[in-house]
């Protein structure tokens, strides 16, 4: 998992996002405003879903 103050900045840019797109007068700036929170959801769901790196040892025959 990735350290929790990356999530907080994507959960703090998806939210600003998601505000810009609302407040946008055009819409082609609202759907690149909206395209870029969606990314930064999906950022969020990739770091909350990795697992955790694990220690492999290989030993030779």
């Amino acid at each position: 998992m990735q350290p929790h103050a990356d999530i907080e900045y994507y959960m703090r840019r998806e939210r600003q996002e998601r505000a810009l797109a609302d407040n946008a007068r055009h819409l082609e700036g609202r759907n690149v405003h909206l395209e870029m929170a969606k990314r930064y959801a999906r950022l969020i769901a990739e770091a909350q879903d990795e697992p955790r790196p694990t220690l492999r040892m290989r030993v030779k025959h």
